[in-house]
């Protein structure tokens, strides 16, 4: 499913790469180590002892969504991951996206995982150990037949995007770039979220621009219909959240996410879910923008 506006990143000049992030520093030692069970069950502030209570909007394929009663995705995979590296059980909740940070913030759960883009703005209620580095995603026909790769491609060509959210304006942009350099603007079809696909496929548009992992799904269902064009643009971190006054949490998250990293079962879980072009190397508190 399409991502709410609210989970738009803000429009930037050039690309966050994954190499520009804060290194995470005390991470010496056997990667693959799980932290101690004393130190999660005892010494971290957790609304259930022994247990991580994870809220998190399940309306947002292939990151998180549910399949009949049961949470899946790929924020689902990585926390579970880090909750058995400290020892913990897990528990998610379903909860409204714009309901996960008060959420947290009142101690109503330990942390959140939903597509949460870590946000200046969010930071000053929440922090955040950055886990993913998502962007904007053009999609094409099968085999991308019209070379639809790096936006200057685009000119000349009919988009499909919602012209309501960054994704637009990207698109916007590039347009005027092409007008400037002499060359045919890029025509617009305003479509809701999500929906670029179908445009695609039915050849009304030359290709369609989203948020990369509803992208990754758009294709991943177009039975072979639709393929990625070209790499993601604009990225910015997604975050795990945390109360501020939870820091001692945060920090054992961090490392166990570090460890995952380092183990290589964090790229196994988004390999799984087509998602490795969105991996990062190393970890970030609030390192966005």
């Amino acid at each position: 499913m399409p991502a709410p506006l609210s989970r738009s990143r803000a429009l930037t000049a050039t690309l966050v790469l994954a190499a520009t992030l804060p290194v995470l520093a005390g991470c010496g030692g056997d990667a693959s180590a799980t932290a101690p069970a004393s130190t999660a069950a005892v010494d971290l502030p957790l609304l259930t002892p022994g247990t991580l209570t994870v809220a998190t909007d399940a309306t947002y394929a292939p990151m998180e969504s549910m399949n009949g009663t049961a949470f899946t995705g790929a924020d689902i995979d990585v926390v579970t991951d880090l909750a058995q590296r400290m020892g913990l059980k897990v528990t998610f909740v379903q909860t409204g996206f714009d309901d996960l940070i008060d959420t947290v913030g009142a101690h109503r759960a330990d942390l959140v995982v939903s597509s949460m883009t870590d946000r200046a703005a969010r930071q000053e209620k929440v922090d955040f150990v950055d886990y993913f580095i998502a962007g904007s995603q053009a999609i094409a026909a099968a085999g991308n037949p019209l070379g639809l790769a790096a936006p200057d491609t685009w000119c000349g060509h009919t988009a499909a995007v919602n012209s309501g959210t960054t994704n637009g304006d990207l698109v916007a942009a590039q347009s005027a770039l092409c007008t400037a350099a002499g060359k045919p603007a890029v025509a617009i079809v305003d479509v809701p979220n999500g929906k670029s696909a179908d445009r695609v496929a039915a050849g009304a548009a030359d290709f369609g621009v989203e948020d990369y992992p509803s992208a990754v799904d758009l294709v991943t269902t177009s039975s072979g219909a639709l393929s990625l064009a070209g790499d993601p643009l604009q990225a910015a971190p997604y975050g795990l959240g945390f109360a501020k006054d939870r820091s001692d949490l945060r920090d054992a998250v961090q490392v166990a996410l570090q460890q995952s990293i380092a183990a290589g079962r964090y790229d196994e879980i988004l390999k799984a879910h087509g998602l490795e072009a969105a991996a990062l190397r190393t970890t970030a508190i609030n390192g966005g923008a």
